[in-house]
């Protein structure tokens, strides 16, 4: 099994030592009305402190009981708590057991002579069971018969066998469900304890491994490729954007007496050099698909890539050589449209299908479960955000694919299976485009519309909280700034803007990103607007919301207008360096902690590490 899988198949079996802990600490404050409630919840517990033999005992001694009406109404709860969060292809065995207790309490009634019991229950039920048919027929009609042990038909289930075969069955299937499960942090600690063990033993392995030798020629390695890298991207201090570009001529043309109009928009972009850049210290390309590549996203963490291609083939996978954690491969028969992490519980990915399904895949059992579906009037997705606190999802939907003016805003508690709030939103100008953030709990929901329109809402409420109209066409991507007073925007064409949330339309900082010139130096040979390029190529060279990101510090943002990612500074907007080119263009991109991804339609992607110098 996987290490997350263990890890949380470790938290389940901890449950009892974590309840003597809170016994501990509910003394130790003493709070001991809250530990009489504690004691009389444990008491009543329907999960059994999440052990397998108890809860299938539970089942068996209402069945063998003739407790029926006790057992229907603990299945049911069992299938809430646990079943229903299966993958589809359960189904089938979840179904099977309970005929199988269903015929045990036949069984047991039979045997304890209580026929009457049978009627009652073939009263309720027979004519559900009925509709089954199969090997249902006979069972309708057990009561009337003189000695069922002795009939074909009969025989197997009056005996001890097949009552222990079918406790040992039910047994397994109910522990396969609790690894599945999203646990508290409370009951991760095993795992974090191994983590750090882990973490340790690597560190200690590459001291032992790495000698005095080694270290000069690692130095002199990675001189050599920085080297590389300088080379191929050119010298910063040569790639400027046109912002800088335009302050160098504002300053020479008030050298000279010239009139100038640089500056009159409020609150330009500081032009200096950025006190510190952001760097490619190493760069890695993976071969994982053999299309193309249509969504890629890292876990929270930056450990795990899911990626999708152009085959309905979802992936999840490390990047780290030295991860323990295998490779899953799931062949899916629907379209996914969009996708993304939960940020609380690590382990589950979220993804929005064409038909306005969203599942849920556990990577810790890989076992996918459709359980949340959005309106049918609006079944384009056009952006889908995770809180970074809780399990909530933001979903904007559209009614047409490329008009966005007929919005369904959703919030979704995906813990719970239910949703928390919707709003439809409807704009008068016709709108194609939509892109969303969400601040740092969730409560905050900022949408730019490609129109230049820029809305906050309270997702607690989904009033609006502020109006921006930023007066630039083709919006394409929005965030939130480090600090949450302001928002950044980007045009498709690179324009960088940054506007104040407590001030309505109010511009704090512009530039203009030069993806242009940038997307040219790997080879030298940059676009400018004085050379002769076509007006088709010009048009390969712009962004939209999958190909821009910013880093978690939003001190820079990393785009890839063509077929590599380029990186900038957010305050100079000056490009400080440039992945490798893939071989087709690229589809997505995405930041984490300290690397970035890019997908290509060649089937590659790119990881490159950062670093700030």
């Amino acid at each position: 099994m996987v290490d997350y899988v263990q890890s949380a198949k470790a938290g389940i079996e901890s449950v009892q030592f974590i309840d003597d802990l809170i016994r501990e600490y509910l003394l130790f404050r003493g709070f001991k009305s809250t530990l009489m409630s504690f004691e009389e919840d444990l008491e009543k517990d329907q999960d059994k402190g999440f052990s397998a033999e108890k809860i299938v005992d539970e089942l068996l001694t209402m069945a063998t009981e003739l407790r029926v009406d006790d057992f229907l109404e603990y299945w049911k709860y069992l299938t809430f708590r646990f079943f229903s969060h299966l993958s589809p292809k359960y189904h089938r065995t979840t179904k099977m057991f309970e005929t199988r207790i269903i015929r045990l309490f036949l069984v047991a009634a039979v045997k304890a002579g209580e026929r009457a019991q049978i009627r009652r229950f073939m009263d309720t039920h027979g004519h559900t069971l009925g509709k089954q048919g199969g090997d249902w027929i006979p069972w309708l009609g057990i009561e009337y018969v003189e000695n069922p042990a002795g009939r074909p038909e009969f025989q197997n289930f009056f005996s001890d066998h097949w009552y222990t075969s079918l406790r040992t069955a039910l047994v397994d299937f109910v522990q396969t469900i609790f690894p599945a499960m999203a646990v508290p942090r409370i009951m991760l600690f095993d795992k974090e304890r191994r983590k750090i063990e882990a973490l340790q033993r690597r560190i200690k392995l590459f001291e032992e491994q790495t000698s005095d030798e080694t270290r000069i020629k690692a130095i002199e390695a990675t001189e050599y490729e920085t080297s590389l890298v300088e080379n191929h991207i050119g010298s910063v201090d040569v790639v400027k954007s046109p912002a800088i570009k335009a302050a160098d001529t504002a300053t020479t043309a008030a050298a000279v007496g010239e009139p100038t109009d640089i500056g009159q928009t409020v609150g330009i972009i500081q032009t200096e050099e950025p006190s510190s850049m952001l760097k490619i210290s190493r760069e890695d390309i993976f071969l994982e698909h053999n299309s193309g590549i249509s969504l890629a996203k890292f876990s929270v963490t930056g450990d795990l890539i899911a990626s999708y291609d152009d085959e309905s083939i979802l992936k999840i996978w490390s990047p780290d050589p030295l991860s323990s954690t295998p490779k899953m491969k799931n062949e899916l028969d629907f379209t996914v449209s969009a996708m993304t992490w939960d940020r609380k519980h690590a382990h589950l990915l979220y993804l929005y299908d064409e038909d306005g399904y969203i599942h849920t895949l556990n990577t810790n059992s890989n076992l996918l479960n459709p359980h949340l579906v959005a309106e049918k009037r609006h079944p384009w997705i056009q952006a889908m955000r995770a809180s970074s606190i809780s399990s909530s999802l933001l979903t904007v939907c559209s009614a047409k694919p490329e008009n966005t003016s007929d919005l369904s805003l959703r919030i979704w508690d995906a813990s719970a299976n239910k949703m928390l709030a919707t709003k439809r939103l409807n704009s008068k100008i016709d709108t194609h485009g939509v892109s969303a953030a969400l601040n740092h709990n969730g409560n905050l929901a900022v949408l730019a519309y490609n129109t230049g329109f820029v809305k906050l809402l309270d997702t607690r409420s989904f009033e609006t909280v502020a109006r921006i109209d930023t007066k630039q066409q083709d919006l394409c991507a929005i965030e939130f700034s480090m600090d949450e007073d302001s928002v950044m925007a980007v045009t498709e064409e690179g324009r960088l803007t940054q506007w104040s949330l407590r001030k309505d339309n109010q511009m704090l900082a512009e530039s203009t990103l030069g993806i242009s010139t940038g997307s040219g130096a790997g080879t030298g040979t940059g676009i400018s607007a004085s050379t002769s390029t076509s007006t088709a190529v010009l048009a390969e060279l712009r962004l939209d919301s999958d190909r821009v990101a910013f880093t978690p510090d939003r001190e820079s943002i990393v785009v890839a207008p063509k077929d590599q990612c380029l990186v900038f500074n957010v305050d100079s907007a000056a490009m400080t360096d440039a992945t490798r080119r893939h071989k087709d263009l690229v589809s997505c991109i995405d930041f984490a902690a300290d690397k970035s991804l890019s997908a290509s339609d060649d089937g590659t992607i790119r990881i490159a590490q950062y670093r700030k110098v």
